[in-house]
């Protein structure tokens, strides 16, 4: 039970040590020319989050590009986002493109229901 509490945690800060973090001062800046991974997270109810991580994990390596400028947004700076990004409850991760939600899932869900509508996304034109 500790490998996988410390499986969870180390994938946690490898997936944030390679993103983009938001800063309250700058406020969110996406690139409008691409299709934009966000991820909300709450850091102190992380064990809920697993699924989301294998799916990031997952989606990372068939698209690799995408995910490379993933933005995460800590619990702590996500309710000025809330109603932007239509997001209901934590966790959550969406795909963005030129200001519009191309793909949302919100709250608790499966890695395949996590990936299916995201992979939907990535796929398309």
């Amino acid at each position: 039970m500790k490998c996988l509490s410390f499986v969870f945690v180390a994938t946690f800060l490898f997936l944030t040590a390679s993103c983009n973090p938001v800063n309250d001062s700058d406020g969110l800046e996406l690139d409008e020319n691409i299709k934009q991974v966000v991820f909300f997270s709450d850091e102190e109810n992380y064990k809920h989050e697993s699924s989301y991580y294998d799916a990031i994990i997952e989606l990372k390596k068939e698209y690799p590009s995408e995910f490379d400028n993933i933005v995460v947004i800590p619990a702590a700076n996500a309710n000025k986002y809330y109603d932007l990004f239509e997001v209901e409850k934590f966790p959550a991760i969406l795909i963005v493109h030129r200001d519009q939600v191309l793909a949302n899932v919100n709250g608790s869900a499966t890695k395949e229901q996590i990936i299916e509508p995201l992979s939907a996304v990535l796929n398309s034109n």
